[in-house]
């Protein structure tokens, strides 16, 4: 695996790990029902995450303009990581209808990472819902490739 792969991979994740906290502050507004002071605190953990993701979003559009010059087979390996991951939920026996939506749901984000390959689009959030398990083997992808006793990196 090349380490471009993983530096843009765990760019991504941090993406991802602020909009999911940052969803996560506005189901709390929207259904939490804080006081008074507890809103103004999640509306503020929620700009500060908002403002993180949309630099993270720049850094990422950054990298990968820098990977299509200098480091493409990273930026086509990062695709055929999540590619590969996808084929397979694809390649799944269809079931009942919860796993219908499962392979709908991994067909479209299959074609976005097309688009990343053709230069269309940058970022691609993971459905947590029904993508579960690729979000994790992604996840332990990032940190397989450091061993417990490399905390420190």
């Amino acid at each position: 695996m090349l380490q471009g792969t993983v530096q843009i991979e765990k760019l991504r994740q941090k993406i991802e790990d602020a909009e999911f906290e940052g969803g996560s502050q506005s189901d709390y507004l929207d259904h939490g029902k804080p006081d008074e002071q507890q809103a103004k605190s999640a509306r503020a953990s929620t700009a500060r995450l908002q403002s993180r993701s949309t630099k993270l979003k720049t850094e990422l559009h950054e990298l990968i303009l820098t990977f299509r010059k200098e480091k493409p087979q990273a930026l086509e390996e990062w695709v055929k990581l999540h590619r590969d991951i996808l084929q397979r939920i694809l390649g799944e026996p269809a079931g009942d209808s919860k796993t219908r939506v499962r392979q709908n749901v991994a067909r479209g984000t299959l074609q976005e990472w097309d688009k990343v390959l053709a230069g269309e689009q940058e970022y691609i959030g993971i459905n947590w819902h029904y993508l579960k398990n690729y979000k994790a083997e992604v996840r332990k992808f990032v940190n397989g490739n450091n061993a417990w006793w490399k905390f420190w990196k």
